[in-house]
């Protein structure tokens, strides 16, 4: 996330700079009687903070699917024979909606400033680049007892041992969005005005879900293998820039602070859809000693796994404009 606030710091100067030139460059004067070239409708460069909060309309498999099948699979291993476990049911502890603290840059430049685009006073194109992390949300939740059993142990006593712990689940996202758009802006130049705009584009996406199981170790008697033991385990499953299609639409009203600043409440709508491919890696072992230093069993876990999303993240944002 600092990474993203330093690249869009870096980002408004020079378009800022750039956005004068080039628009300037770009304009199609009117000139009146006098012989001066009318100015029009400004241009502005926009820093927008806010948040969004991302519903999946549909997530094949959901969050919380995923994570039991992942949790079954490899953590309790009801499939395997040996360290075969079970334990207290699951809890969906996933929630409807991410929260995501998100900003923007953004660069408005009126369709009169540029040559081959309608001159139309009213409709501005959009340049923007969004980013956003939501907050670690918890997934899944299990506590109590998990019970592992092995038939293959060195003794009898290790065969089927009990542990009292908890499994949990906890994930977050991100994403990079450039986008290019329509705006619209009708009303007093001088005070309100009411604003609205179109934008298409990417969310370059990236993500992952921790799984962790916490147990107290257990002093097993033995005979000769007497000692403390434990079971551990821990996984992620993460991807990487996935490639999500993008669209907004936003709504709001902008009145002018200074002579060149402007403020603006918008609310917005961000819908997001692609397929996001997941690999994960993690760890399965049981350790001895107490300090856990004694490696009996380890077991390295690497899986793929696909997920069709399509969500909806509205959002609402305060932003300053400056203007060129």
């Amino acid at each position: 996330m600092k990474k993203l606030f330093f690249s869009l710091a870096l980002c408004a100067p020079t378009a800022t700079v750039f956005g004068n030139t080039w628009a300037g460059a770009a304009t199609d004067a009117v000139v009146n009687e006098k012989g001066d070239k009318s100015i029009g409708r400004p241009g502005y460069f926009s820093f927008y903070l806010g948040g969004r909060a991302a519903m999946p309309l549909v997530s094949d498999p959901t969050s919380y699917a995923a994570a039991e099948s992942f949790a079954n699979t490899h953590i309790l291993r009801t499939q395997e024979i040996i360290y075969k476990g079970t334990g207290p049911g699951f809890e969906n502890t996933s929630s409807s909606f991410l929260t995501m603290p998100t900003i923007r840059a953004e660069w408005e430049i009126p369709f009169e400033r540029i040559r081959f685009l309608p001159k139309s006073p009213s409709l501005s194109a959009l340049f923007s680049l969004e980013g956003a992390m939501s907050l670690r949300s918890q997934v899944l939740d299990a506590a109590g007892n998990f019970r592992y059993q092995n038939a293959q142990a060195q003794h009898v006593a290790l065969t089927d041992v009990t542990y009292s712990g908890s499994l949990s689940v906890r994930e977050r996202h991100q994403y990079i969005a450039p986008m290019v758009g329509l705006g619209t802006e009708l009303g007093n130049p001088q005070g309100w005005r009411f604003i609205g705009s179109l934008s298409l584009g990417v969310a370059l996406q990236n993500g992952q879900r921790d799984y962790e199981l916490n147990l107290a170790p257990q002093q097993i008697s033995a005979g000769a293998f007497t000692d403390t033991y434990t079971i551990t385990a821990s996984a992620t499953e993460s991807y990487a820039m996935a490639f999500l299609l993008a669209g907004r639409a936003e709504l709001g009203v902008r009145m002018r602070l200074t002579a060149k600043l402007h403020m603006a409440l918008v609310a917005s709508c961000a819908v997001h859809y692609g397929v996001i491919n997941y690999s994960g890696t993690g760890i399965f072992a049981e350790r001895a000693g107490a300090a856990a230093d004694k490696n009996i069993y380890q077991k390295v876990v690497s899986t793929t796994s696909d997920e069709v999303y399509l969500g909806l993240a509205p959002g609402v944002f305060l932003a300053l404009s400056h203007e060129l």
